[in-house]
C-alpha cells in the first residue's frame, strides 16, 4: 500500500486503539466488535506492514526506500509499493471469493518477504516477479491462465503458490514436463498435497523417464509416490529400474516396451548397441506421441552430436576419409543427425551429409520421406536448408504440388502448439528465405490463416500470425496494404539498443560473469582471452583459480572469469563472492560447447542484460534464456563460436560500457565486422558471418514481443 494510503490505515488504527483503551474495562463485547471488525477491515494488514518495513530500511518511513540515486529509488518505489497495491487491489476488487483472496496474499507476501537489506537494491528481480504475478492475476479473471503461464515456465515455477489451486494447475505441470522435467520434479513440494499430485508425477514419468530415474532414492519424496502409483506404465518404469539400473536404456525404449514389441531385457540389450538403439528410437519418434518423448529427443540429440563432432572434427580431411562412419547409414539416419545437432553442426558438415542424404533417396520424394519420419522436426529442417542454402535442391526432389503442400505445412497451425517453437522456426527460416515463389506461398498462408484465427477470435492465434506477417513488411515484400495494416498492429519491436546506466547496478558497477570449461580447446581459449585485454585502459588481478579484469579508466567494469582447468572451483569461487554480496551479473558469455551452455543458462539472473552464447542453442536454448530474463539480449552463432571472433566481440562490447556508450547493436556489429574484415583471415570472417547479434535474432525477438503482447491482452 502506498505511503498515504499507509498512513491513514495507520492512523485509523491508532484511533481504533484508543478506542479500545478507553471502553476495555466497562464494555468487552464493544471491545470485541472493535477488534473484530478492524481484522476485517483490513484482511491483508500484514502485506501493509511488510511494506512499511522495506520502507523503513533507509531509516525514514516516507513511502519509498532509498538506495542511492534518484532513478533505483524511483523504480524501487514503483515496485515495491506501486506494483504491491495493484496486485492488492485486483485480489480485493475482482470478485475472488475468501478462499482464494487468502491464498493470493499469502502467495504475494510470501514474495514480499524475500526483500531483505541485501537483496532490495535487487530490484529488477522483483519487478519481474510482481508484474508476472499480476499477468496470473488478469489471466485468472480472464480466464486465461494456461495461456499466460506457459508463456513462461521458469517464473511460473517462482510463483506457484498462486496458482496451485486452480483448475490448471496440474496441466500446465504436466506442459512444463515436456521441456522443463526436472523443475516439475524437483519443486514437488510446491504441490505434493494437491488431488492432481499423483497424477502429474505419472504423466511426467511418462515424459521424461530418463529424467525421473535421478530421484529413485530410498526416502525420495518423488519416488515414494511414484511406488504407490497403479498406472501400469510407471510400474513398468520402477520395474527396469529394479531389475537392471539406472544406467539402462531401457528407459529411452518405453515405447516399445509397453507396445510389446520388446521385453525389458532385449530393450535393454538393445540400448547397448549405438546403431540398434538408434534405430529403434528413430522408429519410436516416427510415431505421434510415443511415450518418453522427452527422454527419446534427447538420446537422439546426444547420440547425433557425438557424430556431428567427429565429423566437424575431420574438416580438413578429404570427404573420403570425413564422411567414411556415415557412408552405410540410411536417409533416414543422416536427417536424423542433421536435425539433432543445429547447435553445432558445421556448413561444411551440413552440407556433406546433405549430399549423401539426397542421393541415398534416390527416386523417393523428400515429401514422402518427411512423412515417413512422421514430419519428425521438418520446420527445424526447412529452416536449416534455407539457412544453408540448400531449400532449393530439397523442393527440387518433389512435384510443384507437393512443394506447396510442404511450405503450407510448414507455416500453417503454429497456434496449435502449447509453445512457441514452431512459430519461431518459420520466423527464424524467413530470414533466409529468398526464393519467391516459396515467399508468395508462406505470405498466402500466414494471411490465411490469420483470417481464420480472426473469425474465431483466437488471440493467441492472431498474435503468432500477426507477428509473422509484420516479416513481410519488415522484407518489403508485403505486396499491398493488408499486411502493412496488420503490422501496424503487431510489428516487431526495435530491440537494438541498451542504455548504458542499465547495464550497471545500484553501487554503479557493470559486472560480468565468463565462464569457461575445460574442454579440448578451452586452455587456448582462456590464454587467448587474457591477451585482448593487455592494455593501459584494463587491470588483471590473477587470484589463482579466477581472475578479475577491472577497468582503470572510465566507468567501473569488472569481468569475472574461471581458468579453464579450474572450471569447478573457479566458477564455485565466482558465484561465492556473488552470492555472499548479493551481486547480479550484467553480462554473461558460455565460453564451451553446447553440451555446457544449460549450466551457465540456468546462473543468468534477472539483472542479466546481454548474454552472449558460443553456439547456436536454438528454440528451447533462447525460450529459456528469455525465461530467466525476459529483457536480454543475447549474441549467438549458428557453428561453434570461435576465440577469433568471440575476443574482439567482447572487448568491443566492453570498451562500449567503459565509455559510457549505449549499447547501440547495429553500429556495434559494423564497427565489428570492420576489426575482423581487416585481419585479412577469410576463415575467421567466415565464422564471424555465423553469428547471430541481437537485433538480427528473429527468433528471440519473436518470443520477446509474442510474451508482452499477451502480459498487455
Amino acid at each position: 500500500m502506498s505511503f498515504p494510503v499507509l498512513r491513514r490505515s495507520i492512523l485509523a488504527l491508532v484511533f481504533v486503539t484508543s478506542a479500545v483503551a478507553c471502553l476495555y474495562a466497562g464494555n468487552s463485547s464493544f471491545r470485541d466488535s472493535i477488534v473484530t471488525k478492524s481484522v476485517v477491515i483490513k484482511p491483508d494488514y500484514y502485506i501493509d506492514e511488510d511494506q512499511r518495513r522495506i520502507d523503513m530500511m533507509d531509516g525514514v518511513f516516507d513511502g519509498r526506500v532509498d538506495l542511492g540515486d534518484s532513478a533505483t529509488t524511483a523504480y524501487a518505489q514503483r515496485v515495491y509499493f506501486g506494483e504491491v497495491d495493484s496486485i492488492q487491489q485486483i485480489i480485493d476488487n475482482s470478485g475472488f471469493d475468501e478462499g482464494r483472496k487468502k491464498i493470493f496474499r499469502e502467495s504475494l507476501y510470501y514474495q514480499l518477504r524475500r526483500v531483505n537489506r541485501n537483496t532490495v537494491y535487487l530490484v529488477k528481480r522483483y519487478d519481474n516477479v510482481f508484474r508476472f504475478m499480476l499477468g496470473e492475476l488478469n489471466a485468472i479473471v480472464q480466464k486465461k491462465l494456461y495461456d499466460y503461464a506457459t508463456t513462461n515456465i521458469s517464473y511460473t515455477f517462482r510463483t506457484f503458490g498462486l496458482i496451485k489451486n486452480e483448475s490448471c494447475a496440474d496441466s500446465f505441470l504436466i506442459f512444463a514436463a515436456h521441456y522443463r522435467p526436472e523443475q516439475v520434479f524437483v519443486n514437488y513440494d510446491l504441490y505434493r498435497n494437491r488431488d492432481y499430485a499423483l497424477h502429474v508425477l505419472e504423466e511426467s514419468a511418462k515424459i521424461a523417464p530418463v529424467t525421473v530415474k535421478r530421484y529413485f532414492n530410498p526416502g525420495d519424496p518423488v519416488y515414494e509416490a511414484l511406488k504407490k502409483s497403479e498406472d501400469t506404465v510407471v510400474k513398468t518404469i520402477l520395474a527396469i529400474k529394479n531389475k537392471f539400473s539406472r544406467k539402462s536404456n531401457a528407459f529411452t525404449l518405453l515405447d516399445d516396451i509397453m507396445s510389446g514389441k520388446y521385453t525389458m531385457e532385449k530393450a535393454d540389450a538393445i540400448g547397448n548397441d549405438p546403431q540398434k538403439f538408434l534405430e529403434a528410437m528413430l522408429k519410436i519418434r516416427a510415431k505421434k506421441n510415443p511415450l518418453g518423448v522427452y527422454s527419446l529427443e534427447n538420446d537422439l540429440e546426444i547420440y547425433s552430436l557425438k557424430f556431428i563432432r567427429v565429423l566437424n572434427d575431420l574438416h580438413n580431411e578429404k570427404d573420403a576419409v570425413r564422411f567414411a562412419s556415415i557412408e552405410k547409414l540410411p536417409a533416414e539416419d543422416i536427417y536424423t543427425l542433421i536435425v539433432y545437432s543445429e547447435e553445432e553442426i558445421f556448413t561444411s558438415t551440413f552440407n556433406g551429409l546433405f549430399t549423401r542424404m539426397m542421393i541415398k533417396l534416390g527416386p523417393v520424394s523428400g515429401y514422402e520421406f518427411l512423412g515417413e519420419l512422421g514430419d519428425n522436426r521438418f520446420r527445424t529442417f526447412v529452416k536449416m536448408c534455407a539457412g544453408f542454402g540448400k531449400l532449393g535442391p530439397f523442393l527440387q526432389s518433389m512435384t510443384a504440388v507437393h512443394q506447396q503442400m510442404l511450405m503450407i505445412k510448414f507455416a500453417s497451425g503454429l497456434e496449435k502448439y502449447n509453445d512457441l517453437s514452431q512459430a519461431v522456426e518459420v520466423a527464424d527460416a524467413f530470414g533466409s528465405i529468398t526464393d519467391s515463389l516459396v515467399l508468395k506461398i508462406l505470405k498466402g498462408t500466414i494471411k490465411l490463416e490469420y483470417l481464420k484465427l480472426s473469425a474465431k477470435n483466437a488471440v493467441r492465434g492472431k498474435a503468432i500470425y500477426g507477428l509473422l506477417s509484420s516479416l513481410f513488411v519488415e522484407k518489403s515484400i508485403s505486396g499491398g496494404d493488408w499486411f502493412s495494416s496488420v503490422a501496424s498492429q503487431y510489428s516487431l519491436p526495435d530491440f537494438d539498443k541498451i542504455n548504458n546506466e542499465r547495464l550497471f547496478t545500484s553501487d554503479s558497477v557493470d559486472r560480468w560473469l565468463i565462464y569457461f570449461y575445460d574442454d579440448e580447446d578451452g586452455e587456448a581459449s582462456f590464454s587467448s582471452f587474457m591477451k585482448t585485454f593487455s592494455d593501459p585502459n584494463w587491470n588483471v588481478i590473477d587470484s589463482g583459480i579466477y581472475i578479475i579484469i577491472q577497468s582503470k579508466t572510465g566507468k567501473h567494469v569488472d569481468i569475472y572469469a574461471n581458468k579453464s582447468k579450474n572450471e569447478y572451483d573457479g566458477q564455485a569461487a565466482i558465484e561465492k563472492i556473488f552470492a555472499d554480496s548479493s551481486y547480479e551479473p550484467n553480462v554473461m558469455v558460455h565460453r564451451g560447447h553446447s553440451y555446457y551452455a544449460a549450466k551457465t543458462i540456468d546462473k543468468i539472473k534477472d539483472n542479466t542484460q546481454i548474454f552472449v552464447l558460443g553456439s547456436c542453442g536454438g528454440y528451447h536454448s533462447i525460450s529459456t534464456i528469455l525465461e530467466h530474463s525476459p529483457e536480454i539480449s543475447i549474441i549467438s552463432s549458428k557453428q561453434i563460436g570461435t576465440r577469433v571472433v568471440n575476443n574482439p566481440m567482447l572487448k568491443l562490447i566492453a570498451e562500449y560500457i567503459r565509455k559510457g556508450k549505449d549499447v547501440e547493436w547495429q553500429s556495434l556489429w559494423k564497427e565489428l565486422d570492420v576489426k575482423i574484415s581487416a585481419k585479412d583471415d577469410a576463415k575467421a570472417y567466415e565464422r564471424f558471418l555465423d553469428y547471430i547479434p541481437p537485433h538480427k535474432n528473429l527468433g528471440a525477438i519473436f518470443i520477446k514481443t509474442y510474451t508482452k503482447m499477451m502480459e498487455q491482452d
